[in-house]
């Protein structure tokens, strides 16, 4: 398939706002493969990241809509009405830091859980042609930490974001503009951003703290269970969508780590600490768009926190 210098140059100058890192060299589209083949999950009817090796920033792939009227040949979708669902990667959960045994509070604590993606919502006219898919990875999780250095759990990474745009002209359909070409900080620059990083755990941009000694647990709304579509105040693992975990009062003196933040498609990772028999279990790692859970940070060690769950893209049709 051939792409003309403007449509090319389109692609390339698609926002890079994301990220002050330099944005990567732009994929190929002759080496994209087809969607259909490489990332839907048929058993969940979406698109997402699939057989990953090492820790890329996103997959990219390319997504054919037919005509209405043509005999379908190969996998794709028709042009026609759809209500697109999409998601950026989860955040990554901070690392946990060792406690003080000589301080007031206990000291350090769990590492807090990140926050699960906000989903996008539209009803777009997909018209014949063919789009490109850019799925964002989930963020990786906070470095342990190093108390000899006078370190405390690094801040977890945000997920990467996603997108969809219409090869031919460049324009973004529905997504983050610049996803593409978006560029994963580096550790120094994301901990500058983060903020401090001390004994009370890592925390960065829209998680939540996660365990810290004795003190008590955040309060924050979750989904009412016995009233759906409502809220109400809690304290505790989160459960509801889009925002970051904390850790019930009964885990904050083992120093367990935070709980990722949920998205419609799943839960969040839980926080790592002590679990059956008193053996230390790691954070998990977040489902589809959630957020992934803290490390363990208590008097005989701490860890780092787990990767965000990658994003998706949902099409339904109209």
């Amino acid at each position: 398939m051939k792409l003309t210098k403007l449509a090319l140059s389109l692609l390339v100058g698609i926002g890079t706002g994301c990220t002050t890192v330099p944005p990567t060299p732009l994929v190929s589209l002759s080496d994209l493969p087809n969607c259909f083949n490489t990332n839907y999950d048929k058993e969940r009817g979406l698109f997402t990241m699939k057989d990953v090796i090492g820790n890329p920033v996103n997959q990219q792939c390319l997504l054919t809509v037919r005509s209405r009227k043509g005999v379908a040949s190969a996998p794709g979708l028709t042009a026609g009405r759809y209500r697109v669902y999409l998601a950026n990667g989860g955040g990554g959960g901070s690392g946990g830091t060792l406690q003080a045994s000589s301080s007031s509070d206990g000291g350090g604590g769990g590492g807090g859980g990140g926050a699960g993606a906000a989903e996008t919502q539209a009803t777009i006219n997909l018209t014949e042609g063919v789009y490109k898919l850019t799925i964002g990875a989930g963020g990786p999780g906070g470095t342990t930490c190093q108390p000899d250095a006078g370190f405390g759990g690094g801040p977890g990474w945000v997920g990467s974001p996603s997108n969809m745009v219409r090869v031919a002209t460049g324009e973004v359909v529905v997504g983050t503009p610049g996803a593409d070409t978006y560029a994963r900080p580096s550790r120094s620059q994301n901990e500058q951003k983060a903020g401090k990083v001390d004994s009370h755990g890592g925390s960065g941009p829209g998680q939540a703290s996660g365990g810290h000694g004795n003190r008590p647990a955040s309060t924050y709304r979750v989904e009412d269970e016995a009233d759906p579509g409502t809220s109400k105040l809690a304290s505790g693992r989160l459960v509801a969508g889009g925002d970051a975990g904390s850790v019930s009062v009964d885990d904050q003196s083992s120093g367990a780590g935070g709980g990722g933040g949920a998205t419609r498609m799943g839960q969040g990772g839980k926080g790592g600490g002590k679990g059956t028999g008193q053996k230390v279990v790691a954070p998990e790692r977040g489902s589809l768009g959630s957020g992934g859970g803290g490390g363990e940070g208590s008097l005989s060690g701490c860890s780092p926190g787990a990767q965000g769950g990658h994003g998706y893209i949902i099409f339904r049709p109209i």
